[in-house]
This record gives structure tokens, C-alpha cells and sequence, in this order.
């Protein structure tokens, strides 16, 4: 007797109910939001800074054109000027960074055509050339009504790195954004109110030091070139360089040892070597970012060490419910990851008023990135240098996450990295680098939440 054959697929209105269950689990199960975990803290409204490393350095910097008018400070470590790739996936891997060359070399391509694929800016000419068109483009969203007012940026403090073996982002496209700030036809801010290191010896990462540094081998060692990196899929981006700088600073005769110090003759540092010997001397980049924009007054507390677990999770699908109907899809579209984090000293909610700081992680950086037994969370939210500084001179520090989504062109965003958008392109929109940009309105949110719920940012609706 032949049996009728059995439906196996799963009825629609089971299906329907199992995802609804499951979507019920995964928000029973979620962080708690923003606004819970900051409870009972006061941001003072005119001491809001950002920074950020990598994709997190060109978001950083697009941040704080966006809102110049209430952004105070800003630290670009390894990013790039504003609408530097112009819309374009391809200008943002050979005009602002040197990712093709660089995948070209490790396939074994031919070394001259593969440099062929370097089109970042070669000298100061060049440099001051995207400058001028990055510039530009801001004056653009400026007069659209699209971004803040340019004249925000005058008197803010600017902290910039470019390391002395970057080989992801080269000098020119940072010098593209000392530019943009310096010169007198664009943002035109003091020289007084810049630091820009261009000779620290490290690689495309987070430098730190030895202080409350985690055990194992979470941080990197700061490997130079002849060493080569760590793999990438192991790598968190963020290394001690602290024997590096000392091992320089011996090499520079930043300091002169005891002996040469009886002898009249000896200078120390050399002529032509103090700007070297100053560069050195930022092996905690964290605090060298906080001193530039709040200046070292403001961090006479110093650092004090912290516990992993004093970094807060929180939902940032609850972020984009303030400002839209459909906070999870647009979480997704935006490529930002269902949790992010944020560091709170206690003195902040007993009343104090504090400084607010936002760090930018770089690709590869956000998300849940430690899977050490027993721990959880995100490596560059613990252990970038932020934190040590914050608890001890009063600044909440929050850290937004994006993280890898694989859509297709057709259906974005394709972001294989986990970076920050900083080109648009079959990623979020066109407007990424405005304050309707996706990811710039669920930041501005954020601070809107630890400013109180005021709405301190303007944050589009579309």
C-alpha cells in the first residue's frame, strides 16, 4: 500500500509564531538600554568630544564636521579626511587607504603593478589637494543644511596620529586632515590647538603601555617591521608599545644618560630632534588624545586601574527606537551589532557633572571580540586606555559597534570588516557622512540619552 507523502515544511503561521518567539527571547535576553544604564548621570553639554582609530578615525572626523557646533574635540588615529572616498568603494581602498595594494602584494601580484593601485596623496601639494575638495564638499552639506555650522570648529582641539609604519593608511591621507583643520581657506583652527604625531614607531593600531594592561596576549606586542604582524583573524589592534618608544627615545637620546650629563657638550635631545622626542613620549594614546582635548588640568587625577566588568553593555536597538518604527531593521541596515558599551566612573551619578567621550573602534574591533574563557565583550571597550583616564577625572566614556554584515550588492550593507562607514557605497547611503547618516544618527542619539533625553544633536527622522 503506497503512503501519501508527508509535508515536512513548516505551516506559515507556525513559522510566523516561531519568530516571534524567538524575537521575544532575543529581546528578554538583551542588554539593558542606554538610558538605564546611565541613570542619574549629567553630561555637561559643552565638553562632548570623539575619537576614533581606522574606519573609527574617518568616523571620528566625520562626526565632529557633522556636529561642529557641539562636538569640542576630536582624536584621528590612522583615518582620513571628510568624504575622502567621495561615495566610492574603490576611491576608499586606493585614494584613502592602500588595502588593494596591499591584498595585491599578498597574493603575489607583480610589486610595480600592484603599486600601481596607490593613488593617496604623495606630498604636501597633493594632501592639501584632497583637503581642498574634502573641504569643499563640507561646505556643500553646510549650505544644504545637512551638516553644522563649519565656524563650530574654530577653538576645538584636535589630536592626530599617524603612525611611522602604517601601512593601511599612509601619511598623505592623514596629512589631508591636518589640512583640512589647519588651513587658513578651510576649518583655519589655531596650530596651538593641533597635535599631530607623524613618527611614532607602530604599526596601524592602538597604541597603548604597560598600565592595567590585560594578561595574556590580548594586547600585542608592537611588532616592527622586519616582524611580521600577527595573523589578522588574531589580531585586536591594540598593542603595548611602551619597550618600543623607550628603546627610540634611547636611540633619539631623548635623554641623556647620567654619564653624558656632567658633560657641558652634550645636548639632549639633538637639534632637529624634539619634535621625534615629543611624538615618543604618546605611548599611552588614549591619555594623549584626553589631554589634547581637555587639556591636562582636566586630567590631574591621572589613571587609576579598573575592572573588566565596570564596562556596561547596553541595547543599541533601543537607541534607534527613538527615532524609528522599525529600530531592528534598521539596526541591521545600519551594520551595527544589538549591543555597545559605555564606561561610567562612579562620581558621575552622584550628581557631578562630567565629560562625555566617544571612541570610535576600528574594523575588526566592534562587536563581542573576547572570547577568553570567562570573559565577554568587546577588546577595544576595555583595554583601548580610555577607561583607566576616565575613572579617575570624571568623563563617561561610550563606546558605539558596528560589526560584519554580509548583504549583497543588491541588498546591503556589505561590510565584510565590521568598519564604519565612511564611503557609502552598498553600504548605508549617500547621505552617510551627514547628520542623516545612518550611523551618526544612532550615535547623536546616544548622546542625547546620556545628555538627559535632551535633544542636545539634531537626529533626522529619514
Amino acid at each position: 500500500m503506497s503512503r501519501l507523502p508527508i509535508n515536512t515544511r513548516r505551516p506559515p503561521f507556525l513559522a510566523t509564531v516561531a519568530a516571534a518567539m524567538l524575537a521575544v527571547v532575543q529581546w528578554a535576553t538583551a542588554a539593558p538600554s542606554l538610558d538605564d544604564v546611565v541613570a542619574g548621570v549629567h553630561i555637561d553639554p559643552a565638553q562632548i568630544s570623539v575619537s576614533g582609530i581606522s574606519s573609527g578615525g574617518f568616523m571620528a572626523h566625520q562626526f565632529h564636521v557633522a556636529h561642529s557646533e557641539h562636538i569640542m574635540g576630536v582624536g584621528v588615529v590612522a583615518g582620513g579626511p571628510y568624504y575622502c572616498s567621495a561615495g566610492s568603494i574603490l576611491d576608499a581602498v586606493t585614494k584613502c587607504s592602500q588595502f588593494v595594494m596591499l591584498e595585491c602584494r599578498q597574493l603575489g601580484l607583480d610589486a610595480k603593478w600592484c603599486s600601481k593601485t596607490d593613488l593617496a596623496p604623495k606630498n604636501a601639494q597633493e594632501a592639501r589637494r584632497v583637503a581642498a575638495a574634502s573641504f569643499a564638499e563640507a561646505k556643500r552639506q553646510e549650505a544644504a543644511g545637512r551638516i553644522g555650522k563649519l565656524a563650530g570648529l574654530q577653538g576645538d582641539q584636535v589630536y592626530l596620529i599617524s603612525a611611522e609604519y602604517d601601512a593601511i593608511v599612509p601619511h598623505g591621507v592623514m596629512d589631508a586632515v591636518f589640512h583640512f583643520y589647519v588651513d587658513a581657506d578651510k576649518a583655519a583652527i589655531e596650530t596651538g590647538n593641533i597635535d599631530y604625531n607623524r613618527s611614532f614607531p607602530a604599526r596601524h593600531t592602538m597604541v597603548r603601555d604597560t598600565f592595567n594592561k590585560p594578561a595574556g596576549d590580548v594586547v600585542g606586542s608592537c611588532p616592527l617591521p622586519p616582524a611580521p604582524p600577527p595573523p589578522v583573524d588574531g589580531d585586536a589592534f591594540i598593542d603595548d608599545c611602551e619597550a618600543v618608544a623607550k628603546q627610540r627615545q634611547l636611540r633619539e637620546r631623548c635623554a641623556c644618560p647620567p654619564a653624558a650629563r656632567a658633560g657641558a657638550a652634550t645636548v639632549c635631545p639633538p637639534p632637529g630632534k624634539h619634535a621625534v622626542c615629543r611624538d615618543l613620549q604618546d605611548v599611552d594614546l588614549a591619555g594623549a588624545i584626553l589631554r589634547r582635548i581637555y587639556g591636562a588640568q582636566a586630567l590631574k587625577g591621572g589613571r587609576v586601574e579598573i575592572a573588566e566588568s565596570d564596562v556596561k553593555a547596553f541595547d543599541q536597538r533601543l537607541v534607534f527606537g527613538k527615532f524609528s518604527d522599525i529600530p531592528y531593521n534598521e539596526l541591521q541596515n545600519a551594520s551595527m551589532a544589538r549591543e555597545g558599551y559605555v564606561f561610567v566612573p562612579p562620581a558621575c551619578r552622584d550628581g557631578r557633572q562630567c565629560r562625555l567621550h566617544v571612541a570610535f573602534h576600528g574594523c575588526r574591533q566592534g562587536g563581542l571580540t573576547d572570547h577568553r574563557p570567562g570573559h565577554s565583550g568587546n577588546l577595544f571597550a576595555k583595554f583601548a586606555g580610555y577607561n583607566e583616564w576616565a575613572q579617575a577625572n570624571d568623563i563617561v566614556v561610550v563606546y558605539p559597534q558596528v560589526q560584519v554584515r554580509n548583504g549583497t550588492l543588491a541588498s546591503p550593507p556589505v561590510n565584510p570588516r565590521g568598519c564604519w562607514d565612511w564611503w557609502g557605497q552598498y553600504y548605508t547611503h549617500a547621505g552617510y557622512h551627514t547628520q542623516a547618516g545612518k550611523q551618526i544618527r544612532a550615535v547623536a542619539q546616544m548622546i542625547n540619552i546620556l545628555a538627559g533625553g535632551r535633544e542636545l544633536l539634531p537626529v533626522p527622522t529619514r
